[in-house]
């Protein structure tokens, strides 16, 4: 035979809830229990009423559309735009960086596909919006064995 002791104790926890209460309650300063209460009296005038507040216009929350969002793992490679070819298939991206006067150059080719978010400044852009000499930040991965781009930042 088992018992079940849930049941009385979460009464006796009610009911220990429930007086601690009341005692907050009645030992509270802004509580006061008074037989003999005192006539209540009329509030002083103020001299200037206060100003009215103004009605600030709520803005109305922007609707999200369902957008590609942009990948930020694996690697990338920041450097200036020397080629694109847009009517290929799959588009192409060639852009390179110094390494310095002597040590040359390293130049990064890369396939861009439909899904490759491409974004100037804070928005999404088309990829005609690549340009030969822009500053870019190119984000890819390595697929099928050809680099293929995540992601393009025109700075």
């Amino acid at each position: 035979m088992s018992l079940n002791l849930s049941r009385p104790i979460s009464r006796l926890a009610w009911s220990a809830l429930a007086i601690a209460g009341t005692v907050a309650l009645l030992a509270s300063p802004k509580v006061v229990i008074a037989d003999n209460a005192a006539p209540a009296t009329a509030p002083a005038p103020a001299s200037k009423p206060a100003p009215a507040k103004k009605a600030m216009a709520k803005k109305k929350p922007a609707v999200k559309k369902h957008m590609k969002k942009a990948s930020y793992t694996g690697p990338s490679f920041a450097g200036r735009v020397v080629a694109t070819d847009l009517s290929a298939s799959p588009a192409t991206i060639v852009v390179s960086r110094g390494l310095g006067k002597k040590k040359g150059n390293i130049v990064f080719g890369g396939d861009l596909t439909s899904r490759t978010v491409i974004m100037k400044g804070h928005k999404h852009v088309k990829a005609s919006a690549i340009r030969s000499g822009d500053k870019v930040v190119v984000n890819y991965k390595r697929s099928m064995g050809s680099l293929v781009v995540t992601s393009v930042w025109i700075r």
